[in-house]
């Protein structure tokens, strides 16, 4: 682990295995961190906080675009780190690797111009001026999931650090490699002591680390069960949240989209990333009128979808991340059958590649949304199928929904798809394309999907808290009982 720039065991010296998901053999070890370690992890940021936090914007800014140009320098490395670890494609996670470095850069450049002292005009109050100011908030948890690590970690840490905080990142305990081989990067960075620690562990380190009276603001993307304890955890420390949690993300099909362009981008919602998406569009809602059609098109895609060795350039999948998963989707999938629900494709593991995780690309008929495929996130390459009659109906479909992160809607008429757009009750919504991301642009969900956004323009302002500053410009000698 990276506890106040040094590489260090467990303080008890447990230490637990990563497997990797193309073939479940043990590849790599990790410390696992008990509640000494993530205390030791904390008081290493609140130790560096006050110097971290009175450094010069610009001397801040420097480090930022530091640590994203070593991330794009080694994208290689990390990204081949995170695929061996993780089972997303290479060509997936270099991408996002290089990609990250714009992010460090955009909140350096942020930092720099951003004003951090507003006054009040026109108070009401004779001889008083009145001003607020945005501070660091301090020590900020940030809790990382198997998927998507680098960019996951960097939506949360760049803007944390520009804004004058310190950080203890949790890796998750299914894949934590890249961000360690992140550590050593960020070791020759020469960021002052503390200001960035990494741990390794299970649900000790995360309680610990979630309830900690020292942890000013948490930062964690994961699923809505975990995120119901961290929210319980925070109650120790009245920590601020924000919780990017799961989704059953839908994506309505109208008559006259232009079906190319639909069945590309509902290909890249499900099926990208082995499924292993939080913003995946696994829900299809489908116009009656096009329903038989574009289906058998859509099938005949998903049965062509070369699975390999997420190393390969060739393959479009890899495995999932692990059997439990595997296992899980499989009794969904069961469950849906006995509810009336039609496997048109996939629905097992392929037998050429049983060592592994591997799931075929699924498509499921379903009679309505309340079968179990259609309304659980399986967090894997399954796409249930519901038919509409008219756009009320698909919006009603569309909602029916515990959860409220992304939505996409196709159709070749611009009013109908603002309308709609504009309907659905999620966080993100994708209007005839799908998946897209920008440091730019802020994201986030609603319902059972969290709350609070990550990136976009506001995401430092979100790392501060205010502080409101009266300054009287008078001696006040008057009754001192009397409200002023």
């Amino acid at each position: 682990m990276y506890i106040n720039n040094e590489f260090v065991e467990a303080e008890d010296g447990k230490r637990f295995d990563s497997l990797n998901p193309e073939n479940n053999q043990p590849w790599a070890s990790f410390p696992e961190a008990n509640t000494n370690d993530v205390n030791k992890a904390v008081q290493a940021a609140k130790d560096a906080f006050q110097g971290w936090s009175k450094l010069e914007v610009k001397e801040r800014a420097q480090y930022l675009r530091s640590i994203g140009d070593l991330l794009k320098e080694n994208a290689e490395l990390l990204g081949r780190t995170e695929t061996i670890d993780s089972g997303k494609l290479l060509k997936e996670t270099k991408f996002a690797t290089e990609y990250v470095r714009e992010y460090f850069h955009f909140y350096a450049d942020l930092a720099e111009k951003m004003e951090n002292e507003f006054p009040i005009p026109k108070i009401d109050k004779p001889d008083m001026d009145v001003v607020e100011v945005r501070e660091p908030i301090g020590v900020v948890a940030c809790i990382i999931p198997w998927n998507q690590q680098m960019f996951l970690m960097t939506t949360k840490l760049a803007p944390a650090l520009a804004a004058g905080n310190t950080i203890v990142i949790k890796s998750s305990e299914l894949a934590p490699a890249p961000l360690i081989e992140f550590a050593r990067l960020l070791d020759g960075v020469g960021l002052p002591k503390g200001v960035v620690n990494i741990v390794s562990g299970g649900v000790e380190a995360g309680e610990a680390l979630t309830s900690h009276k020292s942890i000013g603001k948490i930062l964690f993307t994961g699923g809505s069960a975990t995120g119901s304890h961290v929210i319980k955890n925070s109650s120790n420390n009245f920590a601020q949240l924000t919780l990017e949690l799961g989704g059953k993300s839908p994506v309505i099909v109208f008559d006259d989209c232009d079906q190319d362009n639909a069945l590309n981008n509902i290909m890249t919602a499900i099926f990208s990333g082995n499924g292993c998406s939080c913003i995946a569009g696994s829900l299809l809602i489908l116009n009656e009128k096009i329903y038989d059609t574009f289906l058998e098109k859509l099938v005949s895609r998903a049965k062509d979808i070369k699975l390999g060795s997420p190393l390969d350039d060739q393959s479009q999948m890899g495995p999932l991340n692990n059997l439990k998963q595997v296992d899980f989707i499989e009794k969904n999938i069961q469950a849906t059958i006995k509810q009336g629900g039609k496997v048109l494709c996939g629905g097992e593991r392929p037998k050429e590649l049983s060592d592994g995780c591997y799931f075929l690309p699924t498509v499921i008929e379903c009679p309505d949304r309340n079968v179990d495929t259609a309304k659980i996130e399986l967090f894997g390459p399954v796409l249930s199928v519901v038919k509409f009659k008219t756009e009320e109906e698909a919006i009603q479909i569309a909602n029916d929904n515990d959860y409220g992160l992304s939505s996409g809607v196709f159709t070749e008429d611009a009013e109908r798809c603002d309308r709609v757009s504009r309907s659905l009750e999620a966080g993100i919504c994708f209007k005839n394309c799908y998946r897209f991301i920008s440091y730019a642009a802020s994201f986030g969900g609603r319902k059972h999907s969290g709350y609070g956004r990550e990136s976009g323009y506001d995401a430092i302002s979100a790392m501060q808290i205010k502080k409101t500053i009266w300054t009287s410009n008078s001696r006040v000698t008057e009754d001192p009982f009397k409200i002023r």
